[in-house]
Order: C-alpha cells, then structure tokens, then sequence
C-alpha cells in the first residue's frame, strides 16, 4: 500500500506514520471512550493521525491501563471519520484514510461506497435505496481481513446509512460466524422482499 510523499513513498510497512488505530464515525459531543470510561473524569488528548490524516481521541485512563497490560487490546486511541464526506472516484486524495462513493449502474438500485486507505481499498458497502419505498437495503459489507476489528465495518454501515438516514433500514441474515457476528451488532431489520421500483436514490457524490 503506497502513495507518493514528495519524493519518498508512503507505504506506512515501517510505522512512520503511526500503527493502525480503530476508527469510528464522527459525532458530536464525545461522553465516553471505546471502553465506556467518562472522558471529562480523567482527562483526554486530541491526537492526530498521521496514518489516516485524521483527527482522533485518546483516553488517559485507557493509556495508562495498556501500559501496565501490553497484551491488552490496543482501543486508548482512534480517529474520527465524518461519514458524510464521500468522495466521487475522480476526486478521492491518494493519502489517508476516506470514502468513496459509486453511484447505481443504469438498470440497478445498489450504490457502492469504499473505504479507501492510501487511495487502496480496505473495504466496501453495498447498499439499494428507493425513493418511491422511502426503504433502503444494506446488501453487503465486506473489510480486508487485515483490516478487521478497527470498525471499519461499523463506519461503512454509517457511511451508507448518511446517504439516506430517515429511510427505513434493512439488512439480510448472512452465514458464517464472522459476519453473522458482525451482522448481530447492526440494529437493522432482516430485510424482506426486494423492491420493485425503478427509481432509486442519488448515490453521486
């Protein structure tokens, strides 16, 4: 995974620019860190991510508690991702970590949105929306293994879910222990017969 740094490559394979922190869509007013801790109690620090080029948070207590336990699972830091921010594939940066939307083919209800991270994709979302049904389904999602359990997967559901966030949501039962795993964390309803309507949603960027 590389991307040109003036006359250097970023490939990130040495850690020059920061390891790989968990990531989550972008909200207001953060109350508590991934581990639930009060973040007005003890304190907390607004690190950047050179790795993603974003903006994060880190808990003080969380810090302080995988210093004592380095086998613990790393989560005092991730990067904040607004979800709304989706790119056209002409216009997505090269560097960091962003979204990419694809509009529907002609004849199709389903948009793509990608996760890209130095202009490489880690993972996608696929996604149908009907304006005449005011419904959307949430067809497939899927992260590059080696990307899995950063919340990737949770910031692409967000990602497609903000292109139409008052319609109603669904999603079908997939197999596996992996994805019916992650599946069971979406609040989504199981998704019932597929829309007949021609018409879909703007998926453009």
């Amino acid at each position: 995974m590389t991307g040109q740094l003036g006359d250097a490559v970023r490939s990130g394979a040495r850690g020059e620019f920061g390891a790989l922190v968990p990531v989550r869509p972008q909200t207001g007013t953060l109350v508590t860190c991934l581990r639930g801790h009060h973040l007005d109690l003890y304190g907390k620090l607004k690190p950047y991510s050179h790795r993603y080029r974003l903006q994060g948070t880190l808990c003080e207590v969380c810090r302080v508690q995988e210093r004592y336990d380095p086998a613990t699972r790393r989560l005092a830091e991730w990067a904040h991702l607004d979800v709304e921010v989706q790119r056209t594939p002409a216009t997505g940066p090269a560097e960091g970590l962003v979204l990419v939307a694809h509009p529907p083919a002609a004849g199709s209800l389903a948009g793509r949105i990608e996760l890209r991270l130095d202009g490489v994709e880690v993972g996608a979302v696929t996604a149908s929306l009907c304006v005449g049904c005011r419904a959307a389904t949430l067809d497939y999602v899927h992260v590059t293994a080696e990307y899995r359990r950063l919340g990737f997967g949770r910031t692409l559901v967000a990602a497609a879910v903000a292109r139409a966030p008052s319609f109603r949501w669904t999603a079908p039962l997939p197999d596996g222990p992996v994805a019916q795993s992650f599946r069971a964390r979406i609040a989504m309803r199981r998704a019932g017969p597929r829309c007949i309507h021609a018409g879909c949603a703007e998926f453009s960027g």
